[in-house]
């Protein structure tokens, strides 16, 4: 074992990457850093105690891919490593999926491709090559693009499954290591076209510091995002420590007078970590507007892509949008009863003239049936106003309910009972119109009882 692969394992220790027992699936593109990764792992893996599978994607982008392909199956045999070698045609992947680069629509469809084989094959960790000018790259490539705290940490040795045990070397060690042993790489034209802003930060930039400012560039930008992500560690366990991020039904809900106590930083860290868990693309813009809408009086509905949703109500909830529920009016005849199926729900009515027995109206409503105009009709709730029972003047549906904590989804079908003019009788399981409440006059009455429904 050299000092290149003593330092890789004594790094990959330290830092818990690799346990005993662990199934590692290595992320190899072909190029000198994956190709190196996998001979150096091949030299210390009775060390480690663990099982290896290589894999790489051909992204179809590049005729010379297929030949790498093979290159890379025929090394990773050479060494002992079982390989899966696969193609997914990116260019039409991103005819389906706009708004998409091809570096990022690349990353998307290679990551998905990693997860389905370390699904395939068991696999609980997934190792990539990136490394400490890779980091310092980014590092630049993010700050020229304003990115906050979290962009400017960047790669970390560990994320979930995913480790990246070369990120204590640069690459002139990487490629030092790969001459001396002569290990076959393939290399990527176009990582040389500087009409890429990370390839002239790679090109340009990063030997001019080192030439003219600071010959250790990588080492300072790795102990740079070290501290800060050692800030951001400490405020995600306190946020993790304040808030349930436990995604249930595909959502993450928090209650909003919890989050108007929250300042800024805060509640932009909280969105961040939502929307890892939720594994939507990240964006100042993304985040900038979720701390917008927490801050603001009105129902929102914000799309974040990969199709997820923020919804702010009396809550705020990320994640897919439940389906729309539609139901159509039904005609109520008296005695009687109909079933609003879509949201389990039952109403039932019948006259009485004997003992007045009045009702709660939540669950059950006794009105005056001299007042009212038959038939009647259950139907969802219009842009209309009612005289609630008690008070003298007319107030939007919309607002009691959203007074009574009806959320913006359920107020667009929340069921009414009405006459065919339109007049509202009873909103469900809420208030009935004032001038149709039981008087000393009152011959007849109207009984209406609520059985189910989840409001």
């Amino acid at each position: 074992m050299d000092e290149f692969e003593y330092d890789l394992l004594k790094f990959v220790k330290k830092e818990s990457l690799i346990k005993n027992g662990d199934f590692v699936l290595l992320a190899v593109s072909g190029g000198a850093d994956s190709m190196a990764m996998m001979h150096a792992f091949s030299k210390i893996r009775d060390h480690l105690s663990a099982d290896f599978l290589v894999a790489h994607l051909n992204h179809m982008i590049r005729k010379e891919a297929e030949i790498e392909g093979k290159g890379v199956s025929d090394f990773a045999k050479s060494l002992g490593f079982e390989c899966v070698v696969e193609s997914r045609n990116v260019p039409e992947y991103l005819k389906t999926h706009k708004g998409l680069s091809i570096e990022e629509g690349a990353r998307v469809v290679r990551y998905d491709f990693f997860e389905a084989v370390a699904s395939k094959y068991g696999a609980n960790k997934i190792a990539t090559a990136h490394h400490l000018s890779d980091l310092t790259e980014n590092f630049f490539l993010r700050l020229f693009r304003g990115s906050g705290v979290g962009g400017l940490i960047g790669m970390s040795p560990a994320r979930g499954k995913y480790i990246k045990p070369f990120l204590i070397f640069d690459e002139q060690r990487i490629r030092n290591y790969v001459k001396i042993y002569r290990i076959p790489f393939f290399e990527d034209k176009t990582n040389f076209d500087t009409r890429y802003l990370r390839n002239r930060i790679r090109h340009l930039l990063i030997p001019e510091i080192k030439k003219d400012f600071c010959p250790q560039i990588e080492k300072m930008v790795f102990n740079i995002s070290t501290i800060l992500r050692m800030y951001q560690d400490h405020l995600g366990k306190e946020i993790s420590e304040k808030f349930d991020l436990n995604i249930v039904n595909d959502r993450i809900c928090l209650k909003l007078e919890d989050l108007r106590k929250e300042d800024d930083l805060v509640l932009s860290e909280l969105f961040k970590m939502i929307l890892n868990e939720m594994r939507v693309n990240i964006s100042h813009r993304k985040i900038d507007s979720c701390v917008k809408i927490v801050k603001d009086s009105r129902y929102h509905e914000l799309n974040l892509g990969q199709g997820v949703y923020v919804i702010k109500d009396k809550d705020v909830c990320v994640g897919k949008k439940k389906e729309e529920i539609f139901w159509s009016p039904l005609e109520l005849l008296v005695p009687g009863s109909v079933q609003i199926k879509e949201l389990s729900i039952k109403i039932y009515s019948e006259f009485e003239e004997e003992e007045i027995k009045l009702g709660d109206s939540k669950n059950r409503v006794t009105i005056d049936a001299g007042k009212i105009t038959f038939p009647l009709v259950v139907r969802p709730a219009k842009d209309e106003r009612i005289i609630p029972f008690g008070m003298k003047e007319e107030v939007r549906v919309k607002d009691i309910l959203k007074k009574r904590g009806v959320s913006a989804e359920m107020r667009r079908i929340f069921p009414v009972v009405a006459q065919k003019d339109g007049k509202i009788v009873w909103i469900v399981g809420v208030t009935f119109s004032d001038d149709l409440k039981v008087t000393k006059n009152t011959r007849k009455i109207l009984t209406l009882i609520r059985e189910g429904g989840a409001f």
